[in-house]
């Protein structure tokens, strides 16, 4: 079967590694990769298989692969490497790599690409919305209610921002990253359906299976079913489980979502900027989601500023950036159910809004474009594969027939 061959596939990809001096050159194919990874079990080929699609400029066929998407990053491999080839950074780079090349504005590899332009891009975007907040500001109310977490509220947030306004920007930001995400996720989509196996067909992909396929998928994400696979089979350790890896990355992933249905139920029922006490159950659920998110951040921030092992030794700036736009929005969230309880407003409360806010929308809008789009990709990746697998209708008759 013919391969489309990209010469410079191997550099482009090198482009998305750290500092852009990502090199596994030396890999030979040896296979130890494979033979450490705890995830390789149904998968021969993995991750090396992958590294060769890079090396022999194979790139329709490495956007194809779930392959990239199955590593979480444990560094055995890494660890274990004879030629200090770097498989797990690899295997990062080329993820970030396909979400550039999902991306139909080529913003995202930019961003990757440069430290300049990603922090360029922010800047402008951050101005534009406090700008655009702004152009409808309120007044602000300073006076007292003299009753400290009275339930009233004396920061009336919304009488300095309206919160129509603030909830029609976010309503414009969603449909405009459902727009950018619905492109790349075609792009996915039609790229892994239209790949050959070795006999030169397609996959059935009966239509059966799409729905047990993408529960499957969602629930792996969901409870890191893949993660903590991955995680128990690494070397002993005495690491008690709240240091794990798995249960770090969960709560990121778990207490933003808490943070998330908190937002939203009290977008559909409570109305805007109305008061509500301290112990109203959706403040509750977005205070414990942010203090659960934030100790995952922090524990992840610290062990890349300590850098004392892999796979923290060596971050991209894209894993920074996302780590500490999403602090920073957590923290400033936290702080604003803080300060719009006490008995007296301050300019440092509103100022704490507003960021907020600002950073908020950031987040939106560079989603499809940033770390957070694996949590898309990698999710849908996982459903394709289960579903390519899945035995066509008339196979599955005949196989029971036989049987």
């Amino acid at each position: 079967m013919a391969h489309a061959i990209d010469v410079a596939l191997m550099d482009k990809i090198k482009k998305h590694g750290p500092g852009g001096t990502l090199d596994v050159s030396a890999c030979f194919n040896c296979g130890n990769c494979t033979a450490v990874c705890p995830l390789a079990e149904d998968s021969s080929g993995f991750p090396r298989r992958v590294i060769r699609m890079a090396q022999v400029g194979m790139e329709k066929e490495l956007l194809a692969d779930e392959d990239i998407w199955r590593c979480y990053a444990c560094g055995e491999c890494t660890k274990t490497c004879p030629r200090q080839a770097d498989p797990m950074q690899f295997m990062a780079a080329a993820r970030s790599y396909a979400i550039s090349r999902y991306d139909a504005t080529g913003l995202s590899g930019l961003m990757y690409r440069s430290v300049t332009v990603n922090i360029l891009v922010f800047l402008l975007l951050s101005a534009f919305f406090v700008l655009l907040l702004l152009s409808h500001k309120g007044g602000l109310e300073m006076g007292s209610n003299g009753a400290l977490f009275s339930g009233i509220g004396s920061t009336r947030l919304f009488q300095f921002i309206p919160g129509e306004w603030v909830h029609g920007i976010g309503i414009a930001l969603f449909t405009v990253i459902g727009v950018s995400l619905a492109f790349g996720i075609f792009s996915m989509i039609y790229k892994v359906m239209s790949k050959k196996n070795l006999s030169g067909e397609r996959p059935a992909f009966p239509i059966s299976a799409l729905i047990p396929s993408i529960v499957s998928a969602v629930m792996d994400a969901l409870n890191h079913r893949r993660f903590r696979n991955c995680d128990a089979t690494e070397q002993p350790t005495n690491e008690p489980i709240y240091l794990r890896a798995w249960f770090v990355h969960a709560s990121i992933m778990w207490g933003f979502i808490a943070m998330l249905i908190a937002t939203t139920v009290d977008y559909l029922f409570k109305p805007i900027g109305s008061p509500v006490p301290p112990w109203y159950s959706m403040r509750l659920l977005g205070l414990v989601g942010g203090l659960v998110c934030l100790y995952g951040l922090a524990i992840a921030i610290s062990r890349r500023i300590s850098a004392k092992e892999t796979p923290y030794d060596k971050s991209a700036f894209s894993d920074w950036f996302f780590l500490l736009l999403l602090t920073g929005t957590v923290l400033t969230g936290l702080l604003t159910e803080v300060v719009v309880y006490l008995p007296h407003p301050t300019l440092f409360g509103y100022a704490i809004f507003l960021t907020h806010i600002v950073l908020a929308m950031d987040i939106l809008i560079l989603m499809p474009l940033t770390k957070f789009a694996h949590v898309v990709y990698r999710t849908l990746a996982l459903a394709l594969h289960e579903w390519a697998l899945a035995p066509a209708p008339q196979k599955a008759t005949a196989a029971a027939s036989n049987a």
